[in-house]
This record gives structure tokens, sequence and C-alpha cells, in this order.
């Protein structure tokens, strides 16, 4: 059981209007996912006594308009009995699904008890629907409020041991023309623009000449050879590894951007089920994979197929666009779990940025669930890609390279 997951408890539905959202949710992902849970106000009608059936109405009719305010119309929630309302979302998964559920909580406990105290913060992650119970796991309040933590690259990455991330972070290897090169991996957090919350990790690898320390561009990598770029996202895999989530369901998934260049062969693929320390069903629940070269010249056909297979191994798939006009057009015919635009190689200055990123936006809407602004250098660049409709955004953190380490 994760450390998040306190205890099981069985919840009772006395709700009559509610089995036809529970066995909506019962056959639906959302469950594994760790968007489905429970929240309470139990501890106001602990305290209010025997004023509660005078105070009940009041606190359902605040806590309404309090869901309303931080859900979507896409998400689901539903009252169950007297102090307890089951709320599903679409729009976020796990840890960030949660935190918005305790932000809806919080509020209402400031409201009316003056505090928010972290004892009377109650909310359970809903493992199964069996008829009109449901079993839940007792969720730690704390857990959760990692995800609101604006930090770089706190708290998910003090998880990881130092010596484990020396073993992985950096890498060098000899490339096919015979020049050493390095790849260094950063931890960046992907923020729910609408909540504020980590959403998911993504890893973030540079790669250098070790001789000149000169980076090489993602955009460049059409230049390296395939044993060069299976090489780079061998180490990707097993850097990501060490951050993909035991339990999805209470921490957020990562990101491993990759080559479809790589990932369109067998061995590639089976190089992405067989990451070290993690098994399948971990990688399938915790792990996302962003192609970073799909141009004009990827078949679509075999871009259908190869997302297919992979998809059917992780939890997503996703496309990075190439900042240009008619971006979409490499990808279209194809269903991605998400789209992403990687800022950080452009270099464009403040003035030009928040045009640029409207213009892509535009392109983006409606194209997939998750449009996602990553590589920006300032925290006011979140704001930014909020206003031009972007759905996810993450701050770049800097590659650690202190230690060397060979692979093959």
């Amino acid at each position: 059981m994760a450390a998040a997951q306190i205890g099981m408890t069985v919840t009772r539905i006395t709700a009559t209007d509610a089995a036809a959202v529970l066995e909506r949710l019962a056959t639906s992902d959302r469950l594994e996912r760790g968007a489905v849970f429970i929240i309470s106000v139990e501890a106001i009608k602990e305290r209010s006594g025997d004023r509660w059936s005078r105070k009940v109405d009041d606190v359902w009719g605040y806590l309404g308009r309090k869901l309303n305010e931080y859900l979507s119309y896409q998400d689901v929630h539903h009252r169950l009995n007297d102090t307890d309302v089951l709320i599903a979302m679409t729009t976020e998964d796990g840890v960030a699904a949660q935190a918005v559920g305790m932000k809806v909580l919080e509020d209402v406990l400031e409201f009316f008890l003056g505090a928010a105290e972290r004892r009377d913060i109650r909310i359970r992650a809903v493992s199964r629907i069996e008829g009109d119970e449901l079993v839940c796991a007792d969720l730690d309040p704390d857990t959760i409020a990692t995800a609101r933590e604006k930090e770089a690259e706190a708290p998910y990455h003090r998880q990881v041991s130092p010596e484990a991330e020396r073993a992985h972070n950096p890498v060098s290897f000899v490339a096919s023309n015979g020049q050493q090169l390095e790849v260094a991996f950063a931890l960046e957090h992907v923020v729910s623009l609408r909540h504020g919350v980590t959403a998911v990790l993504r890893v973030e690898p540079t790669v250098t000449f070790s001789a000149t320390g000169e980076t090489i561009p993602t955009r460049r990598f059409h230049r390296l050879s395939d044993g060069d770029l299976a090489a780079i996202d061998r180490a990707t895999l097993a850097f990501g590894g060490l951050f993909i989530p035991e339990d999805a369901r209470t921490r957020p998934p990562v990101i491993l951007p990759a080559s479809f260049r790589t990932l369109g062969g067998r061995k590639g693929r089976a190089s992405l089920i067989a990451i070290e320390g993690v098994t399948p069903e971990r990688i399938r629940q915790g792990a996302m994979i962003e192609f970073v070269d799909i141009d004009r010249g990827t078949p679509s056909g075999r871009l259908v197929e190869v997302v297919s297979l992979v998809g059917r191994v992780t939890r997503g798939v996703l496309a990075r666009l190439q900042p240009v006009g008619n971006a979409l057009d490499p990808v279209q015919g194809t269903r991605f779990n998400g789209l992403t635009l990687d800022f950080a190689d452009l270099g464009l200055p403040h003035a030009r940025l928040e045009a640029f990123m409207r213009a892509m936006a535009h392109q983006m809407r409606g194209k997939a669930p998750a449009l996602i602004a990553q590589g920006l250098g300032e925290r006011m660049h979140l704001d930014m890609a909020d206003d031009a409709g972007f759905t996810h955004a993450g701050i770049r953190a800097v590659p650690n390279t202190v230690t060397r380490k060979a692979v093959a």
C-alpha cells in the first residue's frame, strides 16, 4: 500500500439517486487513475453537535458553490450521504485531482470552522465500487499538498536518493562519429494552469559534446544516428524510471521524451517495457511517452500504428509540435493524449513570446485533451500560457552535470 493510503474503509451510499453515477464510474478508468475520491464535511457536523440539523443546508449550499467554482462542467460531483460528496474528475488525474478536491474542502472548513486543521481534512480515494458500497483508501493531506508546492524540483525530486540519481545522471557514451556525448537530466514540474497543481513530472535530457560543452538541441536530433538516439532514449528511460510512481493514484505520472525512430522499432519498444526496477504495470499506469521528432517526413500510417502500440503499454502518448505554421500537419489523423510545444530553444524576447504562444495555442486548441507549454523560463510565463489557451505548462529546471558515469 502506498504511503499516502492510511487505511481502507467502506462507505455506504444512502443517497437514492447515486446508483446511475456509480454504475458509470465503476466501468471507467477514473478509479485506477485516482481521479475518483470522496471529501467529507464530517468535522463540521462533529463540531456543530445538535445544531447540525439547522446548519446542514448552509454547509451543502456553500460546498456546492465551491465545487462549481473549482470543477469544470466535464467533472462529476454527487452527494452520497449527510456528510460526504463523491468527486470524479476528468480534467485531472491522481494527486492533481485530489489536490483540487482538498482545496474545495479547505475552503469550506475555513468558512465554517475558521481554519482547515490537518485533523479535519478527510479525503478518501475510491478503489472499488460494489453495489451501494465504496471501498476507499484514506489519503494523507500532507502528501496531496506536495502537488501545490512551487519550488522548481521539489518535492518529488527529493524522494529519489542522491545515490540512485548519480547512477543515472548524467551519463556519457561514444557516438557513432567517435565523439563523446553526455546526457544530463532535469525534472520539470508540469502544472495544471486551471488548478495550479503539479499534474505530471517531465524528464528533460540535455545532450552536449563532452569535449566542448556545446549543446545539441532537440531540433537537431535528426542529424544523429539511430544508434545515438537509442542511447539517449535508453538513458532517458533509465533516469525517468526512478520517478515512475509506485501508485499513480497518489503520485504524478512521468513524461518520458523519446525518439519516434527509436520506439518505432520493436527493440526500442522492448526497452520501454523493460525499464530496470519498474514493472510493466507501473509503466502502464505511471509513464507517458512524448515523441520529440515528429515532422513532415514521418509516415502518417506508421505514426498511427506506433502510437497505438506504445499507448497499449503506457498511460498515454504525446506529440511535440514544431514551432512553425501548420504545425498540426504531421500529426493529422493520429489521436494523442496531449500536444506539447517546447519554448526553451526558441529564445524569443518577452514581447514576442506572448504573441507566439497565442498563435500556436490557436492551432492546437481542440486537437488533444492536454496542450502543454514546456521549457518556460519564468513563473510569469505560466500566466501567459494560461491566457494563450494552453492547459498545462512547465518551467525548465537546470540539469545536474556534477557527476559523470560512462555507459555503453
